[in-house]
């Protein structure tokens, strides 16, 4: 209960007939006064500790436009996964144009219904975190901790990790004039590549990201826009490029889209989870809600555009392959293969074409990805589910500097750690669909337990029913893997494991330094101790 339903409370209670008095002291009641003004304990709030809530003196700004609401979600979907699974999908779909253009439409429908679901609880609960305080106010405290707990420990350091990799990964390989090589060349390339050169660059990237949006909300705003533009048009050109093999006759891809080689329900399935893993990001709009002009207009408007913009780009871009010269003479299981594809159809300019794309998308994810996940990190600190120095701010930017460093040195701990990372975040990246269905499902709850809450938007009835059963979809998909060989249960038991893990070990943590029953003394003392520190630095 908040300090502000405390104070309401103890008023009605002591209310009667001629006599009233309020037992509240004058302190209890500016610190309430203050907290509802700055509209941090409404009714529909998620907080866990609201006495965290003044640790820091400076409050994040509503910076961010429709503009800016759009670039945000674009940049934060549009980054690796559209280059790095168009052939992996094509495979899983038997080779068939028609169904493998089917799964991303899919996935793209899978997705929008997200955001309009994702508009009404943004809307009606106007706080940032998104899920941790959705999860918080449907089911208590200790699931929107649990949800933190995986985001902060495996998910965003994980997935921020993996984007720069990438982008620094094709960086190199330009460096290193992959353009000249062969394709078995190049293949070697990647797969010896220095480590630490890599690395460093991956390092680099997320660090000119995070001084970016710690200068400044309105500079981080202003890069996602430019890079949204820069990658949107880009994807367009090569788009168009597939329109020109059109006129001149060649789209020996399409010439027979029905047929398929060895297509199960499975292995589409399968191809729908990579295709919903490029249309991650969707939701992390809502982790920025705080920040955003006039959010009942902006939160579904930016949501239904960007989703959208999204969509129409990756079934253009993949439409364009399919337009153009024959695959058969290029490995699909190849990891480059958008460079290769692009250097077979448009020749060297193809190659460089291709590759400043690439770089541009994954860097314009990681700038999108730093802003979203630094004001997660800054609303749970906030609300208790994390340090409470984390939601210390810059006082001259307005920005939260103590969460972009604390997502900066997480990000660069996954970096060093490398490809044991990367299977850990695959494993664990089932849970995302987890807390999908709690959030899915807490929808339908609160239409009955809360039937008069405040909702500018609402989404109808069928779409968080039909989104719960497309989580759940997801969550089997590996035990629908009709390729049960000597390792199917082994590997099923080690995604199954490892994702229940990532979720049961955050119960003990929780019930040992967050619920305030039962926490520890030490662990308060630490938290205190690190926020004296930082508020000595002058952050507030």
């Amino acid at each position: 209960m908040t300090l502000y339903h405390q104070l309401q409370t103890q008023e009605s209670t002591d209310q009667g007939g001629d006599n009233v008095t309020v037992r509240t002291s004058a302190a209890l009641v500016r610190h309430t006064s203050q907290l509802a003004k700055e509209n941090l304990c409404r009714e529909d709030s998620a907080v866990a500790n609201p006495r965290d809530y003044e640790v820091s003196q400076v409050k994040l700004k509503r910076n961010l436009t429709l503009v800016g609401g759009v670039s945000l979600v674009i940049g934060a979907i549009i980054g690796s996964g559209l280059f790095m699974l168009p052939n992996l999908i094509f495979i899983y779909t038997g080779g068939s144009p028609l169904l493998s253009l089917s799964v991303w439409l899919v996935g793209g429908l899978i997705a929008f219904c997200g955001s309009i679901c994702y508009a009404e609880l943004a809307t009606s609960i106007t706080v940032s975190g998104g899920e941790q305080a959705y999860l918080t106010k449907m089911y208590g405290p200790l699931m929107g901790f649990l949800f933190v707990w995986t985001n902060t420990l495996v998910l965003n350091p994980g997935g921020l990790a993996a984007i720069s990799l990438y982008c620094a990964e094709f960086i190199v390989v330009n460096i290193q004039q992959g353009y000249s090589k062969t394709t078995e060349e190049l293949e070697d390339d990647l797969e010896n590549q220095s480590e630490y050169f890599k690395g460093g660059f991956a390092i680099l990237i997320i660090g000119v990201a995070s001084i970016f949006n710690a200068l400044s909300t309105e500079l981080g705003d202003k890069i996602n826009q430019a890079f949204a533009v820069i990658k949107v048009s880009a994807i367009g050109i090569i788009c168009c490029i597939g329109i020109y093999w059109v006129h001149k006759g060649e789209y020996s891809q399409l010439n027979e889209p029905f047929i398929t080689n060895e297509t199960t329900f499975a292995s589409t399935v399968n191809a729908l989870t990579l295709s919903m893993w490029a249309y991650g990001g969707w939701s992390f709009l809502s982790w920025v809600a705080e920040e955003i002009i006039d959010p009942s207009r902006n939160i579904p408007l930016s949501l239904f555009i960007g989703i959208f913009v999204v969509c129409a780009v990756y079934l253009l871009f993949n439409l364009a392959i399919f337009l153009g010269p024959s695959l058969s003479h290029i490995p699909l299981n190849s990891s480059p293969f958008v460079l290769l594809y692009a250097r077979t159809a448009w020749s060297g300019w193809g190659w460089f074409f291709a590759s400043f794309c690439i770089i541009s998308a994954t860097y314009g994810a990681v700038s999108s990805n730093t802003i979203s996940t630094t004001r997660f990190y800054h609303a749970c600190a906030r609300d208790g589910h994390l340090p409470r120095a984390l939601s210390l701010c810059l006082p001259s930017r307005s920005t939260p500097i103590v969460a972009i460093i604390f997502n900066f040195l997480l990000t660069v701990v996954y970096i060093m750690v490398g490809k044991h990372a990367d299977q850990v975040v695959e494993k664990v990246m089932y849970t995302q669909w987890v807390y999908f269905v709690f959030v899915f499902v807490g929808i339908i709850i609160l239409r009955f337990t809360r039937p008069n809450m405040r909702r500018p938007y609402k989404a109808p009835f069928i779409i968080p029913v039909f989104l719960t059963l497309a989580s759940i979809l997801m969550i089997l998909s590996p035990v629908l893997d009709t390729e049960k060989n000597d390792d199917y249960i082994v590997n099923i038991v080690s995604k199954y494991g490892i994702a229940v893990g990532s979720i049961v070990t955050g119960i003990p943590f929780y019930v040992l330094c967050i619920y305030q029953k039962t926490r520890l003394s030490i662990f308060e003392r630490a938290s205190e101790k690190m926020t004296e520190l930082c508020k000595k630095i002058g952050f507030q």
